[in-house]
């Protein structure tokens, strides 16, 4: 194929509205399903695009399926946000577990004075984490806005790129510090010496900094892991002005 045609390819696939990462695999599977039935069946090539792209008309097929969303998507997005969406809750949960863990396994290891210390250090630690990835690849972040006329991926759409925690930590480090023994004494299975009320929230707000900064870091991740297979085809986009 010359690159007219694969220009015809890129286009029709970008007429779908899909992520230009998503569009890469699918673009490679169009020309590999094209150059089979040229191969084997002796289509040209205008021949073999129509079928391909008649196998692919129901999946890639724009429609509003009633649901919240209003935007037209096809059958085929659905199911890969769908699949995306379940990935990244399944990570947050293992990755917020594996932390979980290991504060369970340093109260176990230490006094309540030193875990205090540590638990806060920790909580904080983890909130500075998704500022520092998301400004050490700044210039890859930015890219979603230079092309803001295309979805580079999916994952440029969620918050969770840009939200920081910090408004969560900052007014409530003191409480973190100060319930750290109340911590120390449920992981060393041990009765509270505070109230029920009184732990709740303070365990409310470490799940969310805990399991929200785990989500933030890996959405980063995903989003800097599918940058990189993007980059190659921004020579065919244009930047915004």
């Amino acid at each position: 194929m010359n690159s007219l045609q694969l220009t015809q390819i890129s286009t029709y696939l970008l007429d779908k509205k899909l992520p230009i990462d998503i569009l890469v695999e699918v673009y490679d599977h169009f020309t590999t399903q094209i150059s089979e039935l040229q191969k084997e069946e002796g289509l040209t090539f205008e021949e073999a695009f129509d079928q391909v792209k008649d196998s692919w008309k129901d999946e890639l097929k724009l429609y509003w399926d009633g649901s919240w969303n209003l935007n037209d998507n096809s059958k085929f997005l659905r199911k890969m946000y769908l699949s995306i969406n379940l990935g990244v809750l399944k990570q947050m949960f293992i990755y917020g577990g594996m932390v979980l863990i290991s504060l369970f396994l340093m109260a176990q290891l230490t006094s309540a004075e030193l875990f205090s210390y540590l638990f806060t250090a920790a909580m904080v630690l983890f909130t500075f984490l998704p500022p520092i990835q998301y400004l050490r690849h700044r210039d890859d972040f930015d890219l979603a806005k230079k092309y803001n006329k295309y979805v580079l991926t999916y994952y440029q759409h969620s918050p969770a790129i840009f939200f920081s925690s910090f408004a969560v930590l900052i007014p409530n480090i003191d409480r973190i510090f100060n319930n750290s023994p109340t911590v120390f004494s449920v992981f060393r299975f041990m009765q509270p010496e505070y109230s029920t009320d009184r732990f709740l929230f303070t365990f409310i707000v470490i799940i969310f900094l805990v399991f929200g900064n785990a989500l933030i870091f890996i959405t980063q991740k995903k989003y800097l892991t599918q940058i990189q297979k993007v980059k190659p085809f921004l020579i065919f986009l244009k930047p915004q002005a």
